[in-house]
């Protein structure tokens, strides 16, 4: 009987001690201080191709570091556009602790396409000459090869003076644009040329844009016959009879700088140019010039170009 008492006592206190450590168990739990979280954004984005670099996580109990007790899952694909997940899972098992968080990865293109166009930003074209368009093509590092989606827009005009715009541009798959523009002036063609005579020597020298691109020996007027000073190309003639008071020459070419009286032109008489001849066999006034050279001459400028006659 005092056997039986005793062990139901026995029994009465280890169930009281049970339900003790259950419910100090219980209060522990719930009572720890967990901390669970993301560093750096919840949502990011890397380029498409680049490497996915792991900001990391926090996860802390009662202050200490548990980062070993958490698992990462990703589903990433670096190479191929998309919304990605990385989920990170905290357990426990014997504190009964399981909570997850996740981030957000989106493989994004940002990156405009290579557009080139094998021309200078600025071009000059001389009114009324014809405009090569450059070639052109475009890649872009996911949709490879677009040459075929580059729109051209162009304004150019060139039989009027005036600054125009040639606009390529390219979109890729992500609207990702690339754009070049080619600026076109278009000038009368004597606005970056002129001939220039020297006396002195003899010589007449016609440039483009600064390039020499025409050199003649010829024969000035007699006693300083040939007027020095600043002239423009005033008109353009063929086969012409230039009459003085005693004279009538014919001639193949004629550019006239004044009026009717002086202007550029053959002298089939003349078998030399150049030296001292104009000192004493002169022109009546006008610049003479070889017949392969003064045609060359009329055939590169044109009304307006500038002359400047020096000593």
């Amino acid at each position: 009987m005092e056997n039986n008492k005793r062990l139901m006592f026995a029994k009465i206190l280890l169930i009281i001690i049970t339900i003790i450590l259950l419910f100090l168990l219980y209060y522990k739990v719930n009572n720890m201080k967990v901390e669970f979280s993301l560093k750096g954004d919840k949502e990011i984005e890397i380029e498409i191709g680049d490497k996915y670099k792991e900001p990391g996580f926090t996860a802390m109990l009662n202050g200490k570091e548990i980062n070993d007790q958490v698992s990462v899952k990703s589903n990433i694909q670096e190479n191929k556009l998309g919304s990605y997940k990385v989920v990170y899972n905290l357990k426990v098992a014997f504190l009964n602790i399981d909570n997850s968080i996740e981030r957000k990865v989106n493989v994004v293109d940002k990156t405009e396409p290579i557009l080139t166009v094998n021309s200078n930003d600025e071009v000059t074209l001389n009114m009324y000459d014809e405009f090569v368009m450059p070639t052109y093509e475009a890649y872009d590092n996911v949709d490879g090869i677009i040459t075929d989606k580059i729109q051209i827009k162009s304004n150019l005009n060139t039989s009027e003076e005036g600054k125009y715009q040639i606009v390529y541009t390219v979109y890729d798959s992500s609207k990702n644009k690339a754009e070049k523009i080619i600026t076109v002036k278009v000038e009368p063609k004597y606005k970056n040329s002129y001939i220039e005579v020297s006396i002195s020597n003899q010589k007449l020298n016609y440039y483009e844009k600064g390039k020499l691109i025409l050199t003649s020996d010829i024969v000035s007027g007699i006693n300083n016959g040939t007027p020095i000073g600043n002239y423009k190309v005033l008109r353009k003639s063929r086969n012409v009879n230039l009459k003085g008071a005693d004279y009538v020459s014919f001639v193949n070419y004629w550019i006239a700088f004044i009026g009717n009286s002086y202007g550029f032109h053959d002298a089939s008489w003349r078998s030399s140019f150049g030296g001292n001849i104009y000192k004493y066999n002169g022109s009546h006034g006008c610049v003479n010039m070889p017949y392969n050279k003064v045609k060359e001459l009329y055939e590169l400028v044109e009304v307006g170009t500038p002359v400047y006659i020096k000593y």
